[in-house]
């Protein structure tokens, strides 16, 4: 985990909640936050430094009802159209990459307020010197 190494870790429900959150960081690394409400996702893609550590990232729209513990899908996945995939139409989404489970050809790609790796690092996170290096002089 993470946190082992000194990260500060945010729940999707904190974001939520009070998506200003994360304007106290100089980075973000969101792993596999698939299912996300548009409030997380906005607070996510207007911030200006953030590394999205897992393909399949902010896939499907959520609305989360905090009193019934519930999400509901709103958008994504096929739904409620056959032809939607990504829930938000975004232009990064990585999807497809999250098949790559061997992370042999591992690397990053700069988008509009990161970076994004193109394979789903699982299996090699906790051996990975090198990932563990990139992450933390991003």
């Amino acid at each position: 985990s993470l946190t082992l190494l000194g990260y500060h870790s945010i729940t999707d429900i904190e974001i939520d909640r009070n998506p200003g959150i994360l304007a106290q960081f100089d980075k973000v690394i969101m792993l596999h936050n698939e299912y996300v409400t548009r409030t997380m996702f906005d607070a996510i893609t207007n911030h200006p430094n953030v590394i999205y550590l897992y393909p399949n990232a902010l896939y499907a729209e959520i609305d989360f009802d905090e009193e019934l513990w519930e999400i509901s899908l709103i958008r994504g996945h096929n739904y409620p159209d056959p032809l939607i995939r990504n829930g938000f139409d975004w232009k990064f989404d990585n999807s497809l990459e999250e098949y790559d489970v061997t992370c042999k050809d591992m690397k990053f790609s700069k988008i509009d307020n990161g970076w994004m790796l193109n394979c789903y690092p699982e299996n090699i996170l906790h051996k990975s010197q090198e990932l563990l290096k990139q992450i933390r002089d991003f």
